[in-house]
Formats: structure tokens, sequence, C-alpha cells
């Protein structure tokens, strides 16, 4: 019987830290994990503006374990991210380097997300400001629709 209650408790301890790791790891989320945004507009702090032509081909994914994943028009890329209150940093990016077709924004895009300091969320946009707001990229969500 003795070695029975050990295994008990055992279990029943094991379980309560479980719990606990996992009711942690909920609270520190950032709502922006699993969401998915498509590019809007950048605007310039000298007024400034340019529109993708085809916002569907600059998306920013916030995936698990603070792992981005970004379309940035015929490039792919990769990046770890970090967000506590209005700052968001975007760090360790790598992309594939192809010549996309003007007028391509990718240059702009992805200089402006590794320069990324601040965020905004809001109920249907997602604003991401660089350092001194030289630029905000303005996003709004994505919902893949499949075309067949």
């Amino acid at each position: 019987m003795t070695h029975k209650r050990h295994y008990f408790w055992l279990a029943a301890t094991i379980g309560l830290l479980a719990s606990a790791y996992l009711n942690a790891q909920g609270e520190d989320s950032s709502p922006l994990e699993n969401t998915s945004w498509q590019l809007v507009e950048i605007k310039s702090s000298s007024g400034a503006v340019q529109r993708p032509g085809n916002p569907e081909n600059y998306l920013l994914r916030f995936r698990l374990n603070s792992r981005a994943q970004i379309t940035a028009d015929c490039n792919e890329a990769g990046a770890t991210w970090e967000h506590e209150g209005n700052s968001l940093r975007l760090t360790a990016l790598v992309t594939t380097r192809k010549l996309c077709v003007a007028p391509s924004l990718f240059n702009f895009y992805i200089m402006h997300l590794q320069n990324t300091r601040q965020v905004e969320l809001g109920t249907e946009l997602l604003t991401l400001s660089t350092e001194n707001r030289m630029a905000e990229l303005i996003f709004e969500p994505y919902v893949f629709t499949p075309s067949f």
C-alpha cells in the first residue's frame, strides 16, 4: 500500500507542476501569436506612401515559439520576434534574395521590418513603427482564400 501512495503523490505532484507550467506559458503568450497580416501601406516620415499592388505578396505571420514567417514579394524570410507591451523587435532575419520584378517593395519592406521597434494592435489594423517613427508599416488581417 505504501508504494501505491508514493506513486499517487508523485503523479499528483507531476500533474500540478505540468498544469502550472502550461498556465504560465499561456499567460506569457502575445496576442500576436498565431496571427497573419498582409501589408496595406508603408508611410515614411517625409509623407511618402507606398502601397503594394498585391498585398497578399507581403505577409507577416507570427508563429509559435517566437518565430515569424515573412513573404516579401518574390522572396521568403524568417525571423525571431519579441513582443512586450508596445515594443516589438524582429531579430535574426534571414531572407532569400531573388530579384523581384519592379515595382517591388521588397527592399523597403525588409529594411523596415528589421528596424521595427513599436507595435500598435487595433481591431482591424496592425501598425509597426521603426525607430524614431521614420516609417510605419500598416497591415490588415490576412485570411487565406483558396482560388480553385
